[in-house]
Parts: structure tokens; C-alpha cells; sequence
């Protein structure tokens, strides 16, 4: 059988019967695609991230003979059951800085998640050495002086970082002393989203509530684009046999 093919009138007529709708109907798919953005997003662009956490905290002390306050900050290294594979210094603060190595490393965490999944992950900690200030009688800042912090790491994430703090003050006819323990969220702009107390010192807890709510943050980057995270912080009160300044 001889195969049929199309005269050139037929295809010019075709042509002309159809370009028009073809036409429309791509102009309306474009119009789609304009209208919702874009192509949808892959899946794993989807992916839920859930940051780690402190799930038991030990009491921080206070070195005795201290000269100065300040803050330490940290870097805990996690793996995907949540033990600690590594302690980086990220603001040193000699001689604190050996007190909240040595206090950390024992604490215990929940890993991160991602999907659902357990991952290794990155969690900042930043422990303060309140001066011994009963009813704020004596003369001292408020606003705690904060150096450079050391990168965290070379991969993609970056942790929160405190941008302004406050020392946390001693509530009226107290000498308490201890550690306060939190975790804090930290939104996509850098505001704080919750606060969870770990470790209360009874007596101090509510100051340091108080204290926690001045700070103010630069949030998380995932590859450059901001994420919620979490960090957390110690307020730690000597005694007052400890200090000397």
C-alpha cells in the first residue's frame, strides 16, 4: 500500500486552522506559570527542619576569686542520637570559659530532625556570669560587653548569633546563687519566639526571664536564607564568697 502523504495545501491549511488555538492555549499556560511564581518547588525544598535542644542541664560554677563578668559562647557538635562529638569555643573568656566547657560537656540534648529524621546538627550556647549585685546596690553595667565569635563551621548553616545582652538583676533581699538553665527560639527575623526554663534557680529564674527578653539576635541561615533556630543560654549567680571585684 502507498503511504499517504500530505500535500502542501493541506499542511498550510492545517496551519491556518489550528495555529490560532495553539497559541491561546500556550499563552494561557504561560499565564499560569507567571501567575503561581513558578515551577512548584521540589520536595526536599519542603523539608522540616527542627533544631536541637537541651533536655538536661548541670549547675555551672562560678570561679571563685572571679576579677571581671562576662559571657562564654559555645558551639555543641551533635550527632543523630544527640551526643556531643565536639565543643568548639566560639567567645572565649578566660577563666570562665573552662567553667562552661567543663559544665556543657556533661548536659544532655535532643538531636535535630529533619523530615522527621534524627541528624547531626550545630547548638549554640552562650553562658553568662552575672556580677553578685544584690538590689542592684553597687555600681555595675548592665549590658554585657560582647566579643567577636570564632565562625561555628564552613557548611551551609549558620547558628544565631546575640547581637545586645543584658545581665540578668538580683532580685530585692537576696543573695541566691546558681544556674539558670534556658532554650530559646529564635524567629526568622531574629525575634524570640519561646523561651523554655531547663534548669530554675527559684529565686532567680524570674529576673533572668526578665533579662532574656531585652537580648536581641541575628537569626539562623540555611545556605544563606534565614531559618528559625534555637540556642541556649545560662545566667550563672556566684555566691557571694566567690567574687572579688
Amino acid at each position: 500500500m502507498q503511504a499517504l502523504v500530505p500535500c502542501e495545501a493541506s499542511v498550510a491549511s492545517w496551519k491556518a486552522n489550528h495555529a490560532g488555538p495553539m497559541r491561546r492555549i500556550l499563552g494561557i499556560a504561560v499565564a499560569a506559570i507567571l501567575f503561581t511564581g513558578s515551577i512548584p518547588p521540589p520536595a526536599w525544598a519542603k523539608s522540616e527542619y527542627r533544631a536541637p535542644e537541651i533536655t538536661r542541664a548541670g549547675n555551672i560554677k562560678f570561679p571563685v576569686n572571679a576579677l571581671r563578668t562576662g559571657i562564654v559562647t559555645l558551639a555543641v557538635n551533635l550527632d543523630a542520637a544527640g551526643n556531643v562529638t565536639r565543643l568548639d569555643v566560639l567567645r572565649d573568656f578566660p577563666p570562665f570559659t573552662s567553667a562552661a566547657y567543663a559544665a556543657v560537656k556533661t548536659w544532655t540534648f535532643a538531636p535535630a530532625t529533619l523530615d522527621g529524621q534524627a541528624t547531626s546538627s550545630v547548638l549554640p550556647i552562650s553562658v553568662v556570669f552575672n556580677p553578685f549585685n544584690p538590689a542592684g546596690v553597687s555600681n555595675l553595667p548592665s549590658q554585657i560587653p560582647l566579643s567577636p565569635v570564632n565562625p561555628a563551621s564552613n557548611s551551609g548553616y549558620v547558628p544565631p548569633e546575640i547581637t545586645s545582652a543584658y545581665f540578668a538583676a538580683y532580685p530585692v533581699n537576696s543573695e541566691a546563687s546558681g544556674s539558670v538553665v534556658l532554650n530559646v527560639t529564635i524567629g526568622k527575623t531574629g525575634d524570640l519566639l519561646r523561651v523554655h526554663v531547663i534548669r530554675s534557680t527559684p529565686a532567680l529564674t524570674p529576673q533572668v526571664l526578665q533579662a532574656i527578653k531585652t537580648w536581641r539576635f541575628l537569626p539562623a541561615t540555611w545556605n544563606g536564607k534565614p531559618v528559625v533556630s534555637r540556642m541556649g543560654v545560662s545566667f550563672v549567680f556566684p555566691s557571694a564568697g566567690s567574687v572579688n571585684y
